[in-house]
């Protein structure tokens, strides 16, 4: 097999990006250049290396088999670059994280102070990742380990190639203009609500959490984006569920009133069932961070 380190490249970025078009834009290159690249490495390994999903690319097997491995060779060229600057490679590794909104805002800052201290060999890059495809891409490889959600209520189903842990736990409450008091029941059933979409994992957990509270709640505002949720719900446009750490992503506008009854989520951190020592370690600093 004749690859390019080029190719390679390419690969890799249309593989953590999940399209061409942005791929060519992180690397500088037309999205034709992009194109070629891939369809030359298709005819090397004689075999698709991605396949549709909605819009975007999603990886093939044999492109799930080549990416962690891609990723090495790559790796491996510029550890040789930098050993010529006199830098010492055999103790150094790079981790990448899989996060999301909130678990950026609340964990990612102590977790690298954290590494920085404790294993200084240790790179974290940071990747953001749907929640909703964080399984998906520590099975494929795009990232090394993830910070995930579990909800009870609506749990993940066990899959082939990943690993989990619950490293905390909290419940939902009722987010409400800054300075209003609990809605009362009468309220709750009356009210517009602000809810994820019905298909996400998010969105059936929502829909759950409401019933719990004994309402049928109106579907007024279908949001995917939790600041924006907070937003709308500070301008007194409806109301919405969150949790504490999901809180980070408001502001002075929103107050939370805490609802043990209508559940709440799991963080969750995510590997392969068999993660190398540098993610091992990674993993434990966000687990205690968390906790």
């Amino acid at each position: 097999m004749t690859w390019t380190l080029g190719q390679l490249r390419t690969f890799v970025a249309v593989a953590e990006f999940g399209s061409m078009t942005r791929a060519a834009d992180h690397l500088g290159y037309s999205v034709g250049a992009v194109s070629q690249h891939i369809s030359a490495l298709r005819r090397v390994v004689d075999s698709d290396l991605f396949r549709r999903r909605g819009r975007g690319l999603v990886l093939a097997e044999a492109g799930r088999t080549l990416l962690p491995r891609a990723r090495n060779i790559l790796a491996a060229q510029q550890q040789a670059e930098m050993a010529m600057l006199g830098r010492d490679f055999r103790r150094e590794a790079i981790v990448t994280l899989g996060v999301f909104g909130s678990a950026s805002t609340t964990a990612l800052p102590k977790v690298v102070r954290e590494l920085a201290e404790r294993h200084p060999h240790i790179e974290v890059r940071a990747r953001e990742i749907n929640v909703e495809t964080m399984s998906a891409a520590v099975i494929d490889g795009v990232i090394d380990l993830g910070i995930g959600i579990n909800y009870p209520a609506a749990p993940l189903p066990p899959m082939r190639g990943l690993r989990w842990e619950a490293v905390a736990e909290e419940d939902f409450g009722i987010v409400v203009p800054a300075g209003t008091s609990r809605p009362s029941d009468d309220d709750l059933a009356e009210a517009d609500w602000i809810l994820p979409p019905a298909e996400e994992l998010f969105g059936r957990a929502m829909r759950l959490a409401t019933s719990a509270l004994g309402i049928n709640a109106k579907e007024t505002h279908i949001v995917t984006d939790t600041a924006v949720a907070l937003a709308l719900a500070g301008t007194g446009l409806g109301l919405t569920l969150a949790t504490p750490i999901m809180m980070s992503l408001g502001g002075p506008d929103v107050d939370l009133h805490p609802v043990a009854e209508a559940g709440g989520r799991e963080i969750i951190v995510l590997t392969s069932p068999d993660p190398s020592d540098p993610v091992r370690a990674v993993a434990t600093v966000v687990t205690e961070v968390f906790a």
